[in-house]
């Protein structure tokens, strides 16, 4: 193979090296676009399951204390930083905070 023909070959090689760094180009920025848009999609709800009931758990943000409930068993699970600002409410506000927490 004479060094005419290897150039060729060279920047044949080349082209479908630059095909192929814009085609993954394309493919990683369909794939952002595709995640972003599952994301947006998908509603406010944890994709975990009650251990009780095997329900699905929703979230519920109430007086700015963020609850996990299950809508079935009314079963409730609370964050750590959130069970602190339940733990300081008084005896009234915390029994209306588990009156309508569990809805």
């Amino acid at each position: 193979m004479n060094e005419t023909q290897m150039n060729e070959k060279k920047a044949n090689m080349d082209q479908f090296i630059e095909l192929d760094v814009k085609k993954l180009k394309h493919i990683e920025a369909e794939r952002k676009r595709l995640l972003k848009f599952a994301l947006q999609s998908v509603p406010d709800i944890h994709f975990m399951r009650c251990p009780r009931c095997s329900c699905r758990l929703e979230e519920k943000t109430i007086d700015q204390i963020s609850i996990v409930i299950c809508a079935q068993c009314k079963g409730l699970w609370i964050h750590s930083e959130s069970l602190k600002k339940v733990l300081g409410l008084s005896g009234d506000k915390a029994d209306n905070f588990l009156k309508h927490a569990t809805k």
